[in-house]
């Protein structure tokens, strides 16, 4: 017997491999370990054949390591359709989609988390008339799809979870994918105690093991409930009812790495093909699915404008920093932040402040020459954290300590500019001496064990503010939070990207509904130096509707999606002369397959990346607008079968981008 296997490499064909004769039952859909020039390599059978084509002596698999199929036909065509809408290898594919792990009776077992189950809370008209529309699109037993636009605080989980108590009653399972697991732990707990027993929560502290006996009981049917990060879309339910896919807006859904996914698209794809209700929710909604949502009838928008307990929304305030009078401790915040946060403190309620950059300084400048400290690997500027005293890269991790003296120029100083977290952290505690006070980052998550233990003292109260970046921004439910702050709302605002206003405004909207969420009236401060930007105009008023109405006229004069699709190609490589030359190459290609398409495609630009330089390789970007990405179909297949990229070099496809840098 022999086997053809596929291989989590850019090769987009099987390979053909002898069957030990000690193995007699089928190996398709196991994972084996086979030789590739000289070592032994995980692969997936996906054939077995008696016959062999061609006259050649193929090579023995090595090594067995599952006992049971871990995919079968699903899968294969999942993958399938995966390597042809965003053209990577069938191999690459179906690995992306699979757990990591193997069967191990050594590890231990898992199961359903157990808590208290609790009582349903009083749905109000919105609620009921969103959940009623739901359960009547389940009971059709044909793919439908829903947009929950909700404010912050309107209730979603809720209608999820009742949604989902209704598939569970007829038989069916639910899959339900979050932004960041570690984050939202108040959303995770609240579905283990409506469900007891029956959710697999699916998150990085799992073993690769334990993540691969998840993998086998949902494939048995056995659990009926799976929440869980970006690649929980993949769970192989055998009968599957419904998909929610919370704060559908969030870019962590889109994968960073061949295949580059976006675990939505999945939801979409695997609802129609598993006639499965699929849920999308969000305060802020994409402005593509808000606008096919709008446009499209296999889309249907449900609208929930009041939060579910009748409370208002906070109250928010816009700074202009350019003529506000500052702190005389700290430059950095408002005279009237600061009397915001004693007033909130004197009524023994709680704060949280969001800045968007971590460290203590986001770059170290000679004061003679300068000069700016950057990462050799990267073309960014290193960013300073005093608690460590070093100079850090937050995209590849390099570090350095710093000298006093610039070793550039050997006469000035290394000052410490701008401002990060840890800067606002040390300068609150001058300000506020008698309040406790804690910042939410990688190092002091890592000082106390996890986010969880964070949230549950700020939930006790034993925390008055908590300060962060954009983590904290989204899935915090505390009532005795009256108070946000937001200090540089601009950060993200004038970043080279189409999508900047909506980033803004989405983070605005969402920190802001983290105020006034129980029964005492919130407010929120928002320090900016660009007070009339319409991003923060409408978010000011919470004004998601007249947002949209003014980005989508933008999109439409410039092309933008909704109303294209975009492909980006981005070449990497050592040497940035080879990775140019690799680029224009690829750029010739593609002139020659799209001529003839006129001006259903339009090259935008061949340049250096914003981000030129990453971990050590020099990266040179190609952007393709397009009315219908198939038309690219013929380029990337001559993409494949005729382009060789030079030594060293890396070519990355990526369909429908959401990193533009």
């Amino acid at each position: 017997m022999y086997v053809e296997i596929v291989f989590n490499i850019p090769l987009n064909k099987t390979l053909t491999y002898k069957k030990p004769d000690e193995i007699t039952d089928s190996l398709v859909g196991c994972r084996v370990i086979a030789p590739i020039r000289g070592r032994g390599v995980k692969g997936v059978v996906v054939t077995e054949t008696d016959t062999l084509n061609g006259n050649y002596t193929p090579l023995l698999i090595q090594k067995r390591i599952d006992l049971e199929p871990i995919c079968g036909e699903y899968e294969f065509k999942l993958a399938s359709w995966i390597s042809e809408y965003y053209h990577t290898s069938f191999g690459e594919a179906l690995f992306a989609s699979l757990p990591a792990g193997n069967p191990s009776k050594k590890d231990k077992k898992v199961n359903p988390i157990k808590i208290k189950q609790q009582p349903y809370f009083t749905l109000n008209d919105e609620q009921e008339d969103a959940l009623n529309k739901i359960i009547s699109g389940i009971d059709k037993k044909e793919s439908n799809t829903f947009l929950i636009h909700g404010v912050t605080g309107s209730g979603k989980t809720e209608v999820y979870m009742r949604a989902i108590k209704h598939v569970i009653s007829i038989g069916k399972e639910a899959i339900v994918i979050l932004p960041e697991i570690s984050l939202t732990p108040q959303t995770i707990k609240r579905f283990a105690e409506r469900f007891e027993g029956r959710v697999a929560v699916l998150h990085s502290k799992l073993s690769p093991n334990q993540k691969y006996r998840y993998w086998q009981m949902i494939r048995k049917g056995e659990i009926q409930i799976i929440v869980g990060a970006r690649s929980a879309i993949f769970s192989p339910t055998p009968n599957l009812g419904i998909i929610v896919v919370d704060e559908e807006h969030e870019t962590s859904y889109k994968s960073s790495e061949t295949p580059r996914y976006n675990a939505r698209q999945i939801a979409f794809y695997r609802a129609e093909r598993e006639s499965a209700t699929l849920i999308l929710g969000s305060a802020t909604p994409s402005v593509e699915t808000y606008f096919h949502a709008k446009n499209n009838t296999k889309i249907k928008l449900l609208s929930l404008n009041k939060r579910a307990s009748n409370i208002n929304m906070p109250d928010v305030n816009i700074i202009d920093m350019k003529t506000a009078k500052r702190s005389n401790i700290f430059s950095m915040m408002s005279e009237d932040l600061v009397l915001a946060i004693n007033s909130t403190l004197d009524k023994k309620e709680q704060v949280i402040l969001l800045l968007n950059r971590k460290g203590y300084s986001n770059y170290v400048s000679c004061s003679h020459c300068n000069r700016v400290l950057e990462c050799p690997h990267c073309s960014v500027s290193l960013t300073y954290h005093k608690s460590r005293d070093i100079v850090m890269c937050h995209y590849c991790g390099y570090t350095q300590h710093t000298d006093e003296k610039c070793d550039e120029c050997n006469i000035g100083v290394l000052k410490k500019l701008g401002v990060g977290t840890e800067r606002v952290e040390e300068n609150l505690k001058l300000i506020f001496p008698n309040a406790n006070i804690y910042r939410v980052d990688q190092e002091s998550v890592k000082a106390v064990g996890s986010y969880e233990t964070i949230f549950d003292d700020f939930k006790n109260q034993k925390i008055d503010i908590l300060i962060g970046t954009q983590m904290i921004a989204k899935g915090l439910d505390f009532p005795n939070v009256t108070l946000v702050g937001v200090l540089l709302a601009d950060t993200a605002l004038h970043i080279p990207d189409f999508r900047s206003a909506e980033r803004t405004f989405s983070l605005l909207t969402q920190v802001a509904g983290r105020s006034g969420r129980g029964d005492k009236k919130g407010a929120v401060y928002i320090q900016t130096y660009s007070p009339t930007h319409y991003a923060l105009e409408y978010a000011k008023n919470h004004d998601y509707k007249a947002f949209y109405d003014e980005e989508i006229i933008k999109r439409r004069e410039n092309l933008y999606p909704p109303f294209s699709r975009l492909v980006r190609i981005v070449v990497r490589g050592i040497d940035e002369k080879i990775v140019e030359s690799d680029t224009y190459k690829i750029l010739d290609i593609l002139e020659v397959h799209t001529m003839h398409l006129g001006e259903s495609i339009e090259i935008v630009g061949t340049a250096p990346c914003v981000m030129s330089k990453l971990k050590k390789y020099y990266r040179w970007n190609i952007l393709i607008k397009t009315k219908n990405q198939s038309l690219l179909k013929e380029f990337f297949t001559e993409l494949r079968t005729s382009f060789a990229a030079q030594k060293g070099n890396y070519v990355e496809i990526d369909i429908d981008p959401i990193n533009m840098t």
